[in-house]
Order: structure tokens, then C-alpha cells, then sequence
């Protein structure tokens, strides 16, 4: 399995017309052709972006799709036209889901966070394997909707995604964690792995498929 991250960014005064635009139009053609996992606008970090998962069985199920799609009359006559005029960058990165804990998607989540980090290069399974020890102490607070590396797009890179009720139930289990010797330990491991750090905080659009 893989999954691809999109991030849009949006003209400001486009952000509206083209989630409107997504709802009424395009997000269910895009979906005859793969399987979304959740649709986002971002709330923290960079804004006025979209971001989206998909999943494929594999690299050659992606092309597939995507080739179907570029074929698909309607995509291309009653979507990308309108889309194209709210969009100012669009970035992908194909993600490799880490066997340190499988994807398991959320529900019932106000928010979501997606943090990415960029590693030195020849550390991503150090890391991964350090990370994935310290999970059951961190997932006595919360569990990730899953842990990925990255395989084409900015390399050396990691991410994993985490559902919370709201911001504060988040600085609240963040906290309870830090406070865990064991996680805190795991993550002081971590740090000397690691050049940057990011995160961004999500919002389930109402036609996500994780809410």
C-alpha cells in the first residue's frame, strides 16, 4: 500500500469557491477512480491550503488511476477548469506506511495534526525504529492515524498524522505524555536525528472521509 499527500495552496479569496467547488463537483468524480482517506483545510501553519490523502495498492494502481482520471470527460470539463483559477502552488509527496503502526483512520475528531520532520540523510529507519519502541507509552494518551516515510517528493522525510477532540484536548495530551519517563526518554532520542521539525493543525472538510 501507498498513499499520496496533496497540498494545495490557494489564492485567499479563492479558499471558498473551491471547496465549493470540490463538494458539489469534483470530489466525487475524483473518487470513482481511488480511495480518499481525508480531505483537510489547515487551521495552523501554512494556510489557505487544502490537503488530502489517498491511498493505491501500489505504484502501478496510482498510474492507473491517474491516467483514468486525466480521461474522465467530466474531470476535465466540469472540475479542473473552475479549480485551476483557485490554485496558486500544488505540492505532492508519496508516502510509504511504516509497519510501526498500521494506518488506522480516525473518526469523531474536531482536529487533526500532521507532523513532518526532515532527518539527516541515512537516519529514517533509526529513527522509525526508535519511534515505533516508544509508541505504547505515547498511545496510552493518544494513537496516530498513522506513521509514513517519504519515497518521492522532499526525501528524508517522516510524517504521522494524530485526531484530537480540539486544540486544547491536544495541549492536554500532549502534556500528559511529556510527562510519561518512558515517552519523554524516546523523544530526547529522537531529537539528534532530526534538522527541522513541522506541523500543521487540520480541519475534516464535510466531505471528508475522515471526520
Amino acid at each position: 500500500m501507498i498513499y499520496e499527500l496533496r497540498t494545495y495552496t490557494l489564492k485567499p479569496q479563492k479558499v471558498a469557491d473551491f471547496l465549493k467547488l470540490t463538494r458539489k463537483v469534483g470530489f466525487e468524480i475524483r473518487v470513482k477512480h481511488s480511495k480518499c482517506v481525508g480531505y483537510w483545510t489547515t487551521e495552523v501553519g501554512e494556510l489557505n491550503q487544502v490537503v488530502h490523502l489517498w491511498e493505491y495498492e501500489d505504484f502501478a494502481h496510482r498510474s492507473e488511476a491517474r491516467a483514468a482520471l486525466a480521461k474522465d470527460k467530466d474531470w476535465r470539463r466540469d472540475y479542473l477548469p473552475e479549480a485551476r483559477k483557485c490554485h496558486i502552488l500544488q505540492e505532492s509527496t508519496v508516502l510509504i506506511p511504516s509497519d510501526v503502526w498500521p494506518v488506522t483512520p480516525g473518526s469523531g475528531n474536531g482536529i487533526y495534526e500532521l507532523r513532518y520532520y526532515r532527518l539527516y540523510p541515512g537516519k529514517v529507519a533509526e529513527w522509525l525504529g526508535a519511534f515505533g519502541k516508544g509508541l505504547p507509552a505515547r498511545a496510552k494518551y493518544s494513537a496516530p492515524v498513522g506513521v509514513w516515510s517519504s519515497e518521492l517528493g522532499g526525501l528524508n522525510m517522516v510524517y504521522h498524522m494524530w485526531g484530537y477532540p480540539d486544540l486544547q484536548a491536544r495541549a492536554d495530551t500532549r502534556k500528559q505524555a511529556m510527562a510519561d519517563p518512558v515517552w519523554s526518554e524516546v523523544v530526547k532520542g529522537l531529537a539528534p536525528l532530526m534538522l527541522e521539525m513541522n506541523a500543521k493543525i487540520l480541519i475534516p472538510t464535510d466531505f471528508s472521509p475522515m471526520k
